[in-house]
This record gives structure tokens, C-alpha cells and sequence, in this order.
């Protein structure tokens, strides 16, 4: 199995997605960043070409390569399917780009696991603004004094601020951890994904259309 060097872990969205680079050997973040896209009144087409160029940089500036990996968060409900859409054009772009540098891209994150295996959430599904507001606690306590480090916590901007590089964040850690799971078992990395993979499109439903 190789031996990674780096881990690019991405909240991907339309609006502004944010990254983590954690330093496989041990978990420590280097860097992270926000790539936010044009306004809503831009044709997509350009929003999306927008994105595209960033990604580009970011990963050409980051210097990663065929011995780095980049892991997404996974798509969460098809209750919004036009911008679950959306948000799927920026993932695969990302992933598109990646593989173009020869990232290794061994799968996706679901985010009820990183609730779960992170987080600590059990049971219900909470609601939305509790997740982020758990999220946020979870990543305090985790990356405390990196975030100081970085100037992402301050006692004059809340960490709330910065929720996509959070949700990165825990994406990464998750993603760390099935980094070393297979190492230590000695399987190829994608075999730690293709289990949550085959999981997410058992719950897909697609409904009819009302008659």
C-alpha cells in the first residue's frame, strides 16, 4: 500500500467550499481554505468554469500529487434534487481535477458516519442549525490549538464563522482514520469506502411522478 503524504479533505459547495490539508503521518493541518464561486446571477456555466480555475490553483499551489489524497463529503438527501445537483458538479470537479494531478481519490464521506463516528450523534437525525452548532463544538475541541495557529479561532470571530472549513475539518478526520485503518490492515485505501459508497445508493429513492 502507499504511503500518503498529504490528505485534502472538502466540504464541496456551489456557494463557498471549504478545505483542510492534513499531513497523513500525523494528522496535523497544514493548511485550509475557502473556494467560494460566483454570485447566483452569473450563468452556471461560468460559476462552475469559475470553480473549476480555483480548484486548479489551489491544488497546483498545495503541490499534490500521485502520492496525496483528496476525500469529498458525500451527497446527504435527495430532498433538494436541483441543488443536490449543483453540489455534485462542484464535487466531481474536484475530484475531476485531482485525479488529473494523479491524487488518489479512493471514495467519499457520508456525512450521518462523520456524525456518527466524530461526532457522537446517535439516534434522530437532529436538526440542521444543532448539527452545525455541534460541529462546531466537536472541532473546537479536536483542532483547538491549530485553529489558533491559523487565526480561525478568536474570541472576536466565533467559529461559526467559518462552518465549511469545519465541516472539512471532520470530513478529514474520518477520512485520517480509514487512512490508517488500511494501512494498518494492509488493503487498498478504496476498500475502506466502497462499504459507505454501496450504503448511500441503497438510500436513494426516486418517487414517481403524481398522477
Amino acid at each position: 500500500m502507499n504511503e500518503y503524504r498529504y490528505l485534502l479533505a472538502v466540504d464541496p459547495s456551489l456557494t463557498c467550499s471549504g478545505w483542510v490539508l492534513f499531513r497523513v503521518g500525523d494528522g496535523e493541518i497544514t493548511s485550509v481554505g475557502k473556494i467560494k464561486s460566483a454570485p447566483p446571477s452569473v450563468p452556471m456555466a461560468e460559476r462552475l468554469r469559475g470553480v473549476q480555475s480555483n480548484v486548479e490553483t489551489v491544488l497546483e499551489r498545495l503541490n499534490l500529487g500521485s502520492d496525496d489524497v483528496l476525500v469529498c463529503e458525500a451527497p446527504t438527501t435527495m430532498k433538494d434534487p436541483h441543488n443536490a445537483l449543483k453540489v455534485e458538479q462542484v464535487r466531481t470537479i474536484f475530484e475531476s481535477v485531482a485525479r488529473a494531478r494523479r491524487v488518489t481519490v479512493p471514495g467519499r464521506v457520508a456525512t450521518r458516519s462523520v456524525h456518527f463516528e466524530i461526532m457522537g450523534l446517535v439516534g434522530k437525525q437532529l436538526p440542521r442549525d444543532e448539527v452545525k452548532a455541534s460541529a462546531v463544538r466537536t472541532a473546537e475541541y479536536l483542532y483547538a490549538e491549530p485553529l489558533k495557529r491559523l487565526g480561525l479561532l478568536r474570541a472576536d470571530v466565533p467559529l461559526k464563522k467559518h462552518q465549511d472549513i469545519v465541516d472539512a475539518l471532520l470530513i478529514g478526520r474520518l477520512a485520517l482514520s480509514r487512512i490508517q485503518a488500511a494501512r494498518d490492515a494492509l488493503v487498498p485505501l478504496e476498500s475502506m469506502f466502497q462499504g459507505q459508497a454501496r450504503t448511500n445508493r441503497a438510500s436513494w429513492r426516486v418517487r414517481g411522478c403524481a398522477r
